[in-house]
């Protein structure tokens, strides 16, 4: 049975995810323990719109995150997109819309020479409470799986504070972009702090490649959906 949360033509790597490293690791060199940038898409790579992209023709990219793209690669790390598409749950958009768009999204891409990245969505309503919804980890988990890396090789680049609950949960790296709807992070462990867009989370992660940095804590944050009112009512409102 295809997988609903992939994307038809990402690519997939077999490799099993190696056993991730321990808190106490040894310190790094940044190149060589970041392997993969995850990315949510809208509000971080396109223009978020509050009546969803629902066709390809209606797809903005944001101010310089072409080139952020072309920037990660250069610097040899992985490309992965996690998203959560509730337009599809909602019969708003149809996969094989969701699918157009990706293409025309990978197209223009390819044409600065950056491969196709893995893609990942989640068609699922928040009252579904499907795994893959972020904030739950599963999207980014399958993804670094794809890939083939360690939590702790993995970065998520997200504008809400659901995408940095959902890096906290599987063990990985996060960094916020005010380019979205979401506010400044709440101190979520291994979140690397808040940049304006894309473009300066790139450039962040090419000064850091010069320095050393640390695996991210190992805490998972408790379950947004074992409390009331507020983190439910965040989860609700992505789309």
């Amino acid at each position: 049975m295809p997988d609903p949360h992939a994307s038809r033509t990402s690519p997939v790597t077999p490799t099993a995810r190696t056993a991730p490293t321990t808190r106490t690791a040894p310190v790094a060199r940044a190149r060589g323990q970041l392997q993969a940038v995850l990315l949510d898409r809208d509000g971080v790579l396109n223009v978020n719109r509050p009546d969803h992209v629902t066709r390809a023709e209606q797809w903005r990219w944001l101010p310089g995150a072409i080139d952020a793209c072309a920037l990660f690669t250069g610097l040899g790390l992985r490309l992965a997109v996690v998203t959560n598409q509730g337009a599809v749950g909602q019969g708003l958009l149809t996969g094989h819309e969701l699918d157009r768009i990706h293409d025309r999204m990978a197209a223009d891409l390819a044409a600065v020479g950056v491969p196709r990245p893995v893609i990942l969505h989640c068609p699922h309503l928040p009252e579904s409470r499907c795994p893959c919804r972020k904030p739950r980890p599963g999207l980014i988990t399958r993804a670094i799986d794809r890939i083939g890396v360690n939590p702790g090789q993995a970065l998520l680049v997200g504008d809400h504070d659901t995408d940095l609950m959902a890096a906290a949960a599987a063990g990985c790296w996060s960094l916020h972009v005010r380019s979205g709807r979401g506010g400044p992070p709440a101190g979520y462990p291994g979140c690397l702090g808040s940049v304006p867009t894309l473009r300066e989370a790139a450039e962040l992660v090419m000064a850091l490649t010069k320095a050393e940095w640390r695996r991210p804590p190992l805490r998972r944050p408790e379950d947004p959906h074992t409390r009331a009112a507020r983190p439910a009512e965040k989860e609700g409102a992505r789309p």
